[in-house]
């Protein structure tokens, strides 16, 4: 299944390799992110993401991006 996002068109749940990241675009605004090197999914959108460092950062900087959904948005064409 594929989905087009700001002109560009991306298969759903297929890896996308952003440097030692992995993301699986789950929707049109989500996606799953995984270390090269771990297990763990990191569910992620454009605006929030599961990571201890979006959670911590977040609350100082609310435009905060971590590299998780840094990686999301260069996958949706976004950046």
């Amino acid at each position: 299944m594929k989905v087009t996002i700001n002109k560009q068109e991306v298969k759903l749940f297929e890896p996308y390799a952003v440097g030692n990241l992995v993301v699986y675009v789950t929707g049109p605004d989500r996606g799953s992110v995984i270390e090269a090197d771990c297990r763990w999914e990191l569910n992620t959108t454009l605006d929030s993401c599961d990571c201890c460092t979006f959670r911590w950062r977040s609350r100082r900087d609310p435009d905060f991006k971590c590299r998780h959904m840094l990686a999301l948005r260069q996958v949706l064409g976004l950046d």
